[in-house]
């Protein structure tokens, strides 16, 4: 894993240019043993044949990278997955999938070590948004292929890891009533998103919990609650702008209308979250979380499950080790995570 001053976001650049000025293929310093694994249920891969998923092992070869591809859906993306990230022979594992393929990809890369990189194929695709990587499959590949590793934070709730969010209240409902809806695209999932959210707040539930913070304690009666993985950024869907600000985002709402909380909800797509005057939030390395209850529901990293209370979540600063995009030569004065560093030292 890098250090703070080795090469991050925007620091890695490479030159097209052979020995004797001619166009040629950008190749890194220092190739990689990657395993490529593609989840063909992915959004983005849904009817594609594997060659698909040759040619993108192509990029990163063309980069002086070795890659052994798996093409695979379902539970045999996750095998693959697990198989790969304990594989002494492999350096990184690339992968290809939505928000729930990359969550359990980074939680086995911060047990194994290895280095992970991010192809986003997915519907919102947040966590591949907040490192910087490009939306578009084939020129996401470029920019890993000609990427260096990076270090970002990762955390975690009653030991189940999360690169995003744990939300409470509100949202792992919305997700369990869309998922009684039949869909079968992205544009019919956000359409189910909608109508699952209008049937969420004609019942919303309440979190009826005492939050422990910064040794502070205070007790809260909210509809929606949320920790993210890193404070969530402004003026775009709800990811973190810096990935390693080595900081828990709090945020929860002040009020139980439903007028307020379809608000709430809209600020958190939006990202005007900052002023809102029905959100309260807050920025801590750790909190405690103990509820009225024995267990509740909560969406982690978009998958709903049931935690026990207390709930406790913790982060891990610059404990995943991430394939960081190269940006083009003609981008080289935009700021990268490594200035960011700087800025704050």
């Amino acid at each position: 894993m890098n250090g703070p001053d080795e090469p991050g976001w925007g620091e890695h650049l490479v030159s097209n240019e052979g020995d004797d000025g001619e166009d040629a293929p950008s190749r890194v310093d220092a190739p990689l043993r990657i395993a490529l694994v593609l989840n063909s249920d992915s959004g983005s891969l849904k009817g594609c044949e594997r060659s698909l998923g040759y040619r993108i092992a192509g990029v990163f070869e063309a980069a002086g990278h070795s890659v052994a591809m798996h093409w695979e859906g379902g539970a045999g993306a996750i095998e693959a997955m697990k198989a790969r990230f304990v594989d002494e022979e492999i350096d990184a594992v690339v992968v290809g999938g939505g928000d729930g393929s990359v969550s359990f990809a980074a939680s086995e890369a911060f047990r194994s070590g290895k280095t992970l990189g991010i192809l986003p194929l997915g519907t919102m695709n947040l966590f591949a948004r907040s490192l910087g990587v490009p939306l578009d499959m084939m020129e996401a590949a470029e920019a890993l292929a000609r990427g260096a590793p990076a270090d970002v934070d990762i955390a975690e709730v009653n030991g189940r890891l999360f690169v995003h969010h744990v939300t409470l209240g509100l949202h792992p409902k919305m997700i369990r009533l869309r998922e009684q809806l039949s869909y079968g695209s992205r544009v019919g999932k956000m359409l189910a998103s909608a109508k699952a959210l209008r049937m969420a707040l004609r019942r919303p539930p309440l979190i009826r919990a005492q939050i422990d913070a910064a040794g502070e304690r205070r007790d809260i009666t909210t509809p929606v609650l949320v920790v993210s993985n890193d404070p969530l950024g402004e003026g775009h869907l709800p990811y973190a702008d810096d990935p390693r600000a080595a900081r828990l985002g709090l945020y929860f709402a002040t009020s139980r209308k439903w007028t307020d909380l379809l608000e709430i909800a809209a600020a958190f797509g939006l990202g005007r979250l900052v002023g809102s005057s029905v959100v309260e939030e807050s920025e801590v390395r750790e909190l405690t979380i103990v509820l009225r209850r024995n267990e509740t529901r909560a969406s982690v990293d978009g998958e709903v499950v049931t935690l026990k209370s207390p709930l406790q979540i913790r982060q891990h600063p610059g404990a995943l080790s991430v394939l960081a995009p190269a940006i083009a030569d003609d981008e080289a004065g935009s700021k990268s995570l490594t200035t960011a560093d700087e800025d704050r030292d």
